[in-house]
């Protein structure tokens, strides 16, 4: 009897002192799948093996192969790719390779481990059908030319020399696709020349025929000769080109009641006719953005919109009819909102309404600071905008009062009670900034460009190499980014390629390091185009 109660006591000791643990499968496997054999082994020369056959040291799986594999040079028909065995893969050919050339099949993306997906970048199969491999390679990178940024999984493809039609019409000669950081090499090509396009291949067809698929290309031929020892990384910038035609890309009514067009190239001039009314007047506002392809269309009377057909008439020429088809019902009140505005030292406060003023009663309008009133000069600033210039003094706050109905838009809206506290900050909280460039084009305009953290533009200044230097003031504390766009055409924005002329897009180069803006100190930069940018800075 005491045996049987100590071995029940210490079975009691052991599982009250256990704790339960979840099971772990120990470390994520990150290693791909490793290619160990090959039948015809890889890099073989005279190949005319009918099918290929990958051994690989782990259990596979293959991911979208028709998408993923690359061969180059294509093949006319596509050759069936299955899993052979839990390790293996074959590749069966459905037509004779061309004498003489050197074929790779690029297999990195389509074939997974079976246990984490783990793709393997790079694997790829090398055969010649001739007595040798071709040696020469080509690489470089794709960068978005806007942002800067790299382009990840953009096929990069070389065409007959001066062919461009072949973009469009023919898969490339040799292709391969562009890695994460945007680099790209493709290798085991013949000597010769060659040209240079990349593709944002949505339909996954390898040719360029869709308006939304970006593109990029080299501005003239390459060549590659045996006499090369040393081959340069050619960078490409990518882009989604003008339209060739223009239409009405999208369009739908906003929460204030405006119909929003979006257009696909920049426009002059835009009116609507109404195709469907007989009788009253119906006036159309524009509110063009900055680069004129995108609009709002402000009605001057809201009635019977609904029951209108729009005709979109653009630079003369008539693109779309439309309804007009709010999806909620648009408020009665105009909203007002303020901010206070520095420029050039001078500081105003901007009234934003939420639609086209076409009134306003200053007499409803308060401006005061410590309970006294101060003079003030109101003034309009644009269809949705009104400016309030007074003298501001630093450290000092402002009280600003707008009464019911001092503000009446265009479809007789007026606007709620707004009240709103405005500090004038004292000069010392505030830095500056003073950039100068070198290596710009001689007689060409640039616009600098200062972005807060959204990428945003907070300031900007024509510079140029006659007038290479641009200085702001009062700038608020704050990590800021530099960018400088080359405005060939001088349109005060940056422009898009254009395909139908092989245009390359406006150049922008971006400062490597954030500046930091400081209060009370000057920040100093000297920009050179083609060094890396240091910026110092002094206190005041």
């Amino acid at each position: 009897m005491r045996l049987v109660l100590a071995w029940s006591s210490l079975v009691s000791l052991l599982f009250g002192c256990a704790s339960v643990q979840n099971i772990t499968g120990g470390e994520q496997d990150t290693t791909p799948p490793k290619l160990i054999a090959a039948t015809p082994p890889d890099r073989s020369t005279r190949f005319d093996a009918p099918a290929i056959l990958l051994e690989f040291d782990e259990r596979v799986q293959l991911d979208r192969v028709r998408d993923r594999m690359l061969i180059s040079p294509p093949l006319t028909i596509a050759p069936d790719v299955r899993l052979a065995g839990p390790r293996g893969v074959e590749i069966k050919l459905n037509a004779p390779l061309e004498p003489a050339t050197t074929y790779t099949f690029n297999l990195g993306d389509c074939v997974k481990d079976l246990t984490e997906g783990n793709t393997a970048p790079g694997l790829s199969y090398v055969v010649s059908t001739g007595d040798e491999l071709d040696s020469a390679w080509f690489a470089g990178t794709v960068s978005n030319a806007f942002s800067g940024q790299p382009e990840k999984e953009m096929m990069v493809g070389l065409y007959a020399p001066d062919d461009t039609a072949a973009f469009r019409r023919d898969r490339p000669a040799y292709m391969t696709r562009t890695d994460a950081s945007g680099r790209f090499m493709i290798s085991n090509l013949p000597f010769g020349r060659f040209s240079v396009f990349a593709l944002r291949d949505k339909n996954a067809n390898y040719r360029y025929d869709l308006p939304n698929e970006e593109i990029a290309f080299q501005d003239s031929t390459i060549s590659i000769t045996s006499e090369d020892t040393v081959h340069r990384s050619y960078p490409l910038r990518s882009f989604l080109p003008a339209s060739t035609r223009q239409l009405v890309r999208s369009y739908s009514v906003s929460a204030d009641g405006a119909l929003e067009l979006v257009m696909a190239r920049s426009v002059d001039s835009i009116t609507l006719r109404d195709v469907a009314r007989t009788g009253g007047e119906l006036r159309w506002t524009s509110e063009f953005n900055a680069t004129r392809d995108s609009l709002l269309m402000w009605p001057s009377d809201t009635t019977l919109l609904g029951e209108g057909m729009y005709e979109v008439i653009a630079d003369q020429q008539v693109l779309d009819t439309l309804r007009y088809r709010p999806t909620r019902k648009m408020a009665y009140h105009t909203g007002l909102s303020a901010d206070l505005v520095e420029e050039d030292d001078r500081i105003s406060i901007r009234l934003r309404s939420s639609r086209p003023v076409a009134a306003v009663d200053s007499a409803r309008i308060d401006l005061q600071r410590d309970s006294s009133a101060v003079p003030f000069l109101l003034e309009p600033d644009g269809e949705r905008s009104l400016r309030i210039r007074f003298e501001a003094n630093s450290g000092s706050s402002y009280r600003l009062l707008v009464l019911p109905k001092a503000v009446r838009d265009m479809i007789g809206g007026t606007n709620d009670t707004l009240r709103a506290v405005l500090g004038v900050a004292d000069e010392k909280s505030f830095g500056s900034l003073r950039v100068k460039l070198s290596g710009l084009d001689t007689d060409d305009r640039y616009l600098l460009q200062v972005l807060d953290g959204q990428q945003r533009i907070q300031q900007e200044m024509i510079v140029s190499a006659a007038s290479p230097t641009a200085t702001w003031q009062r700038l608020s504390p704050g990590p800021r980014t530099l960018r400088l766009v080359h405005d060939r055409n001088g349109n005060g924005h940056w422009d898009t390629g254009e395909w139908s002329t092989l245009d390359q897009p406006e150049r922008t180069w971006y400062n490597p390091e954030q500046v930091n803006i400081r209060a009370s100190w000057d920040v100093k930069i000297d920009w050179s185009l083609d060094a890396p940018t240091t910026p110092s800075g002094t206190g005041r």
